[in-house]
């Protein structure tokens, strides 16, 4: 970008800036203290960041923070993680998260099969899922399947629970357990009966069995700190006297040292974020504190039955710019960082208000007051007796160039240069830029699939206006560059999406199109039609033994006890084995006046930089 470009995004920018000590005022600007994770993925499963055109390998423990969109060759599938939910899709299917905060969940299936198991709902928070010609809003926890065919029309199935789904036209419904409805073309419908589970629901029902034997690991940590479940069969508890329950991993190398065996990555709003290559290396590094216990390496979680807030990655620099020193390394620069011990303070990069800076530190670890942490976040070189500074090989260092390109650490890894030995450790996160691979990790040797541009063009309902898409990421890496190469607060952001502005606009809605030849669809397979779900999987909990709220608010709808749209449940239904999408119900014609508009609008997928460099919507 020009450099008068450049002094025009730190002019627009500055306004925003949130620094140390920030007001408690902008507690509503705060990052989430809510991820997700992608927690399973088997075959080809391919993920496209916010901003970004290029698609890379999706890789497990990947952080997702909102805007990314997934795609499962055929043959593949996928789970994603959110703490007191889980989100799992099937082959050949084209899924996003458009949105996750600590107050709603919004996904856009745009075509295959998503199962979506709610464990807590929250009656201040929403969950919903925006499909071609339906939007469905989640009222209670329960297990829900919504299946997109070639020709867009969208099934849902509540096996357990209660939803309410809103057509693109006519009147919202109130969907019960056991009931399944079928959505097409210009809000015309059918109310079928549930069928008998196919191979998806079948991988669904075991991948939750192996979630309900992982469950005991909700005694020694908050259920909050996404991928807990993954514990048990990687490692022991035992109580220490200095700490309680400790989680301590099994089978390492002898050299193993915490956040030495995976990449950094840029993930916004937090900036650099630590992607573990373990299977169960999620929790552990971005909750909680590490401690070298009797020459062991252990994990001390954050508390049971208290809300954990989710940090990027809790450790203290060595070397590099912005963290006190820069150490040179044959002309470029070392970047070096070692674990956080029990009762150290985290500081974030990102401009946060002292309310969150308190709750990222307290929920993660006991031993801290309020007056430290705030005396730290101020001068982050009160805080230099790292404890775990004195463990051997607990220092970790790879040149610069290792760390902004999101290479294997481990591979990269170097012994500190002399100068490690006099610099001091500070909780001031490293002030670098992102490269492109920073987001997108390297390039992967792997076959990457893509879906058909067409289905990322399928027009969708949705019952709330999601957020504006991402700007470009050259956009937001010059922003980064005249923020010091730090991360953006989140008014920063919102002052940046505002820059350049891509919204859900209405545009003439485009013809449905088909799948490509290799998916069932196409085939006449009988996975093209929805296969709905049995009545009960003996792996998931009934209703009453979830942690039900009552819904409250505009988005949490009473429940009814009339039946399903009553004058029209005797309408014609849809043949269970048909291989082609059958004529659907079509409701009647709306009550004037004309220009009254449905309570569920519809928008367009979203787009990348590389699809939108035509014509944008206004």
């Amino acid at each position: 970008m020009r450099a008068a470009g450049r002094a025009l995004i730190t002019m627009m920018l500055a306004g925003a800036a949130a620094v140390w000590p920030a007001s408690s005022a902008l507690a509503q600007e705060d990052p989430p203290g809510v991820i997700a994770r992608l927690s399973e993925t088997e075959g080809a499963v391919s993920l496209r960041a916010a901003g970004l055109p290029d698609w890379s390998a999706a890789q497990v423990n990947q952080p997702l923070s909102g805007g990314e969109q997934l795609w499962s060759d055929a043959g593949s599938r996928a789970e994603i993680d959110l703490g007191t939910a889980v989100v799992r899709f099937d082959e050949n299917s084209s899924l996003s998260l458009l949105s996750l905060t600590d107050q709603l969940v919004q996904l856009q299936l745009n075509a295959g099969n998503v199962q979506v198991i709610v464990r807590e709902l929250d009656p201040a928070a929403g969950f919903e899922i925006d499909a071609p010609f339906a939007a469905l809003g989640l009222l209670r926890p329960g297990e829900y399947r919504l299946s997109v065919d070639g020709a867009g029309t969208t099934s849902i199935a509540v096996h357990n629970g209660q939803a309410q789904a809103s057509p693109g036209q006519g009147p919202e419904m109130n969907l019960q357990t056991g009931q399944r409805a079928v959505f097409g073309a210009n809000g015309s419908y059918a109310i079928m009966p549930m069928t008998a589970p196919d191979e998806f629901d079948l991988w669904c029902q075991q991948r939750e069995a192996d979630w309900a034997d992982a469950a005991s690991n909700g005694q020694y940590v908050s259920s909050d700190a996404v991928g807990y479940q993954d514990l048990d069969q990687y490692g022991n508890w035992q109580a220490e006297p200095d700490y309680g329950e400790v989680w301590f991993p099994s089978q390492l190398a002898v050299d193993w040292v915490p956040y030495g065996d995976g990449r950094w990555a840029w993930v916004s709003p937090w900036g650099w974020t630590w992607i573990d290559q373990a299977r169960w290396g999620f929790a552990p590094f971005h909750y909680g504190r590490w401690a070298f216990i009797n020459g062991h390496w252990g994990w001390v979680p954050p508390a049971p039955r208290h809300h954990a807030v989710y940090a990027p990655a809790l450790v203290a620099w060595v070397g590099g710019p912005g963290a006190g020193a820069a150490v040179s390394l044959g002309g470029g620069t070392a970047v070096g960082w070692l674990p956080l011990a029990p009762g150290e303070v985290y500081v974030p990069g990102y401009g946060v208000s002292a309310r969150y800076l308190q709750q990222v530190n307290l929920s993660n670890t006991a031993g801290l007051s309020a007056s430290t942490i705030s005396s730290v976040a101020h001068d982050p070189a009160l805080q230099y007796r790292y404890v775990n500074r004195a463990v051997p090989r607990a220092l970790t260092v790879v040149p610069q160039t290792a760390f902004t390109a999101g290479e294997s650490v481990r591979r990269n890894r170097i012994a500190p240069p002399g100068e490690f030995e006099s610099a001091r450790a500070t909780a001031r996160v490293l002030a670098i830029a992102p490269a492109r691979e920073s987001v997108t990790g390297p390039v992967s040797l792997n076959r990457i699939g893509r879906p058909p541009q067409a289905l990322l063009n399928r027009r969708v309902v949705t019952r709330r206006e999601p957020p504006p898409i991402a700007p470009g990421f050259e956009l937001q890496r010059s922003a980064v560059q005249a923020n010091g190469g730090l991360p953006l607060s989140a008014v920063q952001w919102s002052r940046l999406r505002a820059a350049e502005p891509r919204r859900y606009d209405a545009t003439p809605e485009p013809t449905p199109a088909a799948l490509p030849a290799s998916t069932p669809a196409a085939a006449g397979s009988a996975r093209s039609q929805y296969r709905g779900i049995p009545e009960r999987s003996a792996s998931f909990q009934p209703p009453s033994e979830l942690q039900h709220r009552e819904p409250s608010g505009e988005t949490a709808r009473a429940p009814t006890t009339e039946p399903l749209q009553g004058s029209r449940a005797a309408q014609p239904r849809l043949p269970p084995a048909a291989s082609a999408p059958p004529a659907l119900v079509a409701p009647p014609p709306p009550p004037p006046p004309p220009q009254a508009q449905p309570k569920a609008s519809r928008r367009p997928a979203a787009s990348s930089e590389q699809d939108s460099r035509g014509p944008r919507p206004p």
